[in-house]
C-alpha cells in the first residue's frame, strides 16, 4: 500500500499550509507579542536585513550620543571637534530543525483523529515555545538550570549567537545584595522596593561611552511609555503577599486605566506599577546562588526588566521552499512505508549589547517563594 503523504503536494497549497502554521505560532507565542520593527519601541527588535536576500549575518550599530560643554563665546572650535563615536554588534542566523514520524499509513488509519490536523497544531505550538525559550534565555543570557526551559538542556550556550552574560552594571541581585548576601529572606524577593531600584537605575544610565551604560529607553504603546517587568509565577506570587489584595487590585486598575491597555502587550500584562507593566510567564530561567559562608544554596530565578530594542531577532526566508518563515517538507523511512515531516527555520537571536554594555534589559535576580 502507497503512503500517501499528509502535506498538500502542491507548491501553492503546501506554502499555505505553511504560512497557516507560523501565523498560528505567532498567536501563541508570548513573547511576539512584544516583538515590532526597528521603528518600534519594543523589547524584541525584528531585523528584515536577511528576509529576502543573501547572507547569514546582519550588523547593528549604534551611534553614541554627544558629550560636554559647547564652545561658547569667542572661543577656539579647531582642535575641539568630537568624533562620532559608534559601536556595531553582529548577529548570525543558521538553521532550526525538528522531524516528526508520523507513522505508516496503518497507523493513521487506526486513530479516530486527523493526523494532519494535530501535527499543524503540535507544530506551531512547537515553534512558539522555541520562540518563546530562544528569546527569554537571549534576554537573560543564559539557559540556568530550571525545568521551565523545556527544550533545552543545562548547559546550551546558544546557537547560532552565544549567550551574552549580563554586565554588572544591568545585574540587579535582591534589594541592594550580591551573590556573597543573597539569604533567601527579607528583602531578597522580588518586591516594588526591588522595581523602583531598577526604574531608578534605568533613568541614571548616561550614554554608552561612560561606565553605566546606555540609558534605558522606555516602550512605547500608542502613545504610553512603560519599561516591562517580566516575572516568574513564584516571583509574581511574592509581590502579590507584599502588595496584598487591595494593593494589587489598584495595581490592575492603573493597567486598565493606561492608555495603552488595549493593546496586546497591555492585555498580557498583570498589573501596573510607577510605570512599570508587571507581566509573569512560566518560561523563566533559574539558577542555584552560593552566600558567603559557601554551605548554604539559595535559589535564584532571573526576572527581566525590559525597555525598548533589548533583544533582536532575523530570519532568513532566501533559500526555504516558499519563501515562509517556517519551511514544512516530508520525507519517508522504510521504503516510502513511514512519513517523516520536517519543519525548518533560519533564525538567530542576540541580546542588543554595545561596547560591553547591555542595552534594554536589566537582569534581576532575586530569591522566591518555593510552590509546593
Amino acid at each position: 500500500m502507497a503512503r500517501t503523504s499528509i502535506l498538500p503536494t502542491d507548491a501553492s497549497a503546501l506554502k499555505v499550509w505553511a504560512a497557516e502554521v507560523a501565523i498560528d505560532s505567532k498567536k501563541k507565542s508570548f513573547w511576539e507579542k512584544m516583538t515590532g520593527s526597528e521603528a518600534d519601541a519594543l523589547p524584541v527588535v525584528h531585523k528584515m536585513d536577511l528576509e529576502s536576500g543573501p547572507g547569514d549575518e546582519v550588523t547593528t550599530t549604534l551611534i553614541a550620543k554627544l558629550r560636554g560643554k559647547p564652545i561658547e563665546g569667542s572661543e577656539k572650535g579647531e582642535g575641539r571637534e568630537q568624533s562620532l563615536a559608534h559601536y556595531t554588534q553582529k548577529m548570525r542566523i543558521d538553521k532550526h530543525r525538528q522531524l516528526v514520524n508520523v507513522g505508516d499509513v496503518m497507523t493513521q488509519k487506526r486513530v479516530n483523529f486527523s493526523v494532519t490536523d494535530q501535527v499543524k497544531a503540535r507544530l506551531s505550538d512547537y515553534m512558539a515555545e522555541i520562540y518563546d525559550e530562544q528569546a527569554h534565555m537571549t534576554a537573560a543570557g543564559g539557559r540556568g538550570v530550571g525545568t521551565e526551559i523545556q527544550h533545552y538542556p543545562v548547559g546550551y550556550a546558544g546557537f547560532p549567537n552565544a549567550f551574552i552574560t549580563p554586565d554588572s552594571a544591568h545585574l540587579i541581585i535582591g534589594n541592594g545584595k550580591t551573590t556573597s548576601t543573597l539569604t533567601g529572606a527579607g528583602d531578597t524577593n522580588l518586591s516594588t522596593a526591588i522595581i523602583d531600584r531598577a526604574v531608578v537605575r534605568a533613568k541614571k544610565m548616561l550614554g554608552v561611552e561612560t561606565a553605566q551604560g546606555a540609558r534605558m529607553e522606555p516602550i512605547n504603546v500608542d502613545g504610553q511609555k512603560a519599561f516591562v517587568m517580566l516575572a516568574a509565577p513564584e516571583s509574581m506570587y511574592d509581590l502579590r503577599r507584599e502588595v496584598g489584595d487591595a494593593g494589587w487590585l489598584t495595581l490592575e486598575k492603573a493597567k486598565a486605566a493606561a492608555v495603552g491597555a488595549k493593546s496586546p502587550i497591555f492585555t498580557a500584562g498583570q498589573s501596573y506599577y510607577s510605570g512599570v507593566l508587571l507581566m509573569e510567564h512560566e518560561t523563566c530561567v533559574k539558577h542555584a546562588v552560593h552566600t558567603s559562608n559557601g554551605s548554604t544554596i539559595v535559589p535564584t530565578v532571573r526576572n527581566l526588566f525590559l525597555g525598548a530594542h533589548a533583544i533582536s531577532v532575523a530570519f532568513g526566508t532566501k533559500g526555504q521552499r516558499g519563501g515562509v518563515r517556517y519551511e514544512l517538507t516530508d520525507s519517508d523511512l522504510d521504503h516510502g512505508e513511514e512519513e517523516v515531516v520536517i519543519t525548518r527555520m533560519i533564525a538567530g537571536w542576540i541580546k542588543n549589547q554595545f561596547n560591553g554594555m547591555d542595552f534594554g534589559v536589566q537582569s534581576v535576580d532575586t530569591a522566591y517563594t518555593a510552590i509546593a
